[in-house]
């Protein structure tokens, strides 16, 4: 193989350093570094230009080390920040829901008496009262709550959810008879009944007080309770 000059050998030991020469190339240059020390001189500054020292790969360690640090905390975070809007919206959710319920649902308002009349009150034979309530604001009603006080005050107590509907016929309770067993309920509630009122204590009707006179309940309203 014919000499080859240095200053071919110089331009291929970048390729010769990187391992990127043929196989020819690789030992023509081996082969003249073996009998020069220029060259090969010139090699090692390119070994020394391109080695990175170990002082820098730690550092390059440590910001590769920060920055999985970093993705791990932000990792952390968006999974923090998921659960917490899950949570925030399973709340919202429920009290969506819940208010809605409470709005429509849940009949927590009482009917004002300025909207109920209360007639055909009368006594059946057992001592029943039995009277015809009806609400005449064109809204239905679908509770009635029962109730005493420690005075033997009973109250017959309708109930509505906030967000009223139209009645619509076949009425249920906003046009009806109903009756009060006396005997029964003082049984029941263990105090003597001294007073029927429809409405709150604060906003009432009297039915029945003690003592007090009534008609005896005809037989076509008995029948209607099933009761001839």
């Amino acid at each position: 193989m014919s000499k080859v000059s240095c200053e071919i050998i110089k331009d291929m030991l970048p390729l010769y350093y990187d391992s990127v020469c043929s196989d020819d190339s690789r030992r023509m240059v081996e082969e003249h570094l073996s009998k020069c020390n220029n060259c090969k001189m010139e090699l090692e500054k390119i070994q020394d230009e391109i080695h990175i020292p170990e002082k820098d790969i730690i550092e390059n360690r440590k910001d590769s080390n920060v920055i999985k640090n970093i993705s791990i905390s932000w990792k952390k975070i968006r999974l923090k920040s998921f659960i917490k809007g899950g949570i925030i919206s399973a709340l919202l959710i429920t009290t969506i829901i819940l208010g809605y319920v409470g709005l429509f649902n849940w009949e927590i308002t009482s009917v004002a008496t300025d909207v109920v009349e209360i007639s055909d009150i009368s006594e059946m034979e057992d001592g029943k009262i039995v009277y015809y309530a009806e609400i005449n604001d064109g809204y239905s009603l679908n509770r009635i709550k029962y109730d005493m006080d420690n005075e033997g005050n009973f109250y017959i107590t309708p109930l509505r959810p906030i967000i009223k509907k139209e009645s619509q016929p076949p009425y249920a309770l906003e046009k009806m008879y109903d009756f009060i067993d006396i005997k029964n309920q003082e049984l029941v509630r263990g105090k003597e009944i001294k007073t029927i009122y429809y409405g709150t204590p604060k906003d009432k009707i009297l039915i029945w007080e003690k003592g007090m006179e009534l008609p005896k309940t005809s037989a076509e309203v008995k029948k209607n309770f099933g009761f001839e």
